[in-house]
């Protein structure tokens, strides 16, 4: 009885921080819409170019927090459906390589990537739900790495593939390793490091629906 009653302890502790989470997320950006609004109305020509950016800028944070929302209640309560169709994996990464490498050299930051011959071209799986993985991660690896660059290695042993994402970034200290996979936690507050706080949260969740595994190795610098 103890343990059970620590256990449904532990579980209402972790609704509530859920609930604080959220409420947090969804009220900066709140916030910061209300805020503008209120500067047009009474002012209706200061800048409304900026007001309008900031304004649309706060929206797309909420919706993005929204879908992040379902897309974990759609995992845990089984309704999330995984597609398996047949893929061109090489396109795929290309696709996300070309995406990444922009970014990366917009910041001042090298892209490298590399496969294996041996990969092959088509391969089966949910190319929808691959890709959210892969972006989310290799963007988290060129958004908190401020000099140097990352990298996107992809390995085969045939019938297992191993994405490998590597950056030279602040790095995550051992007691973060898996508190960054809880909704709304962040290892440290970087400048310019933006998000809701569910991507690594439902990376995870969906790499391991998927039949896969994700995990991390990192020290912190």
């Amino acid at each position: 009885l103890q343990r059970a009653r620590e256990v449904a302890e532990a579980a209402n502790l972790a609704k509530s921080r859920y609930i604080v989470g959220v409420s947090h997320e969804i009220r900066s950006p709140l916030n910061t819409i209300s805020g503008y609004a209120q500067l047009l109305e009474r002012d209706p020509t200061h800048r409304p170019a900026d007001a309008v950016r900031v304004i649309r800028r706060s929206t797309s944070h909420l919706v993005n927090l929204v879908d992040g929302l379902l897309d974990i209640a759609r995992i845990e309560n089984g309704s999330l459906r995984i597609e398996r169709n047949r893929i061109n994996l090489g396109e795929l990464l290309d696709q996300i390589v070309d995406m990444f490498s922009l970014q990366a050299a917009a910041k001042g930051l090298r892209f490298d990537h590399e496969r294996p011959p041996s990969l092959p071209d088509f391969v089966f799986t949910d190319e929808k739900r691959l890709r959210q993985i892969l972006i989310n991660l290799i963007s988290n690896a060129i958004k908190y790495t401020p000099a140097g660059g990352a990298s996107l290695i992809v390995r085969w042993r045939d019938p297992v593939a191993e994405f490998d994402i590597v950056d030279t970034g602040v790095g995550i200290a051992e007691p973060d390793l898996e508190r960054i996979f809880e909704p709304f936690e962040r290892a440290g507050n970087h400048h310019g490091a933006l998000g809701i706080g569910l991507g690594l949260t439902i990376a995870r969740l969906l790499a391991e629906i998927m039949g896969g595994h994700l995990a991390v190795q990192s020290q912190a610098g």
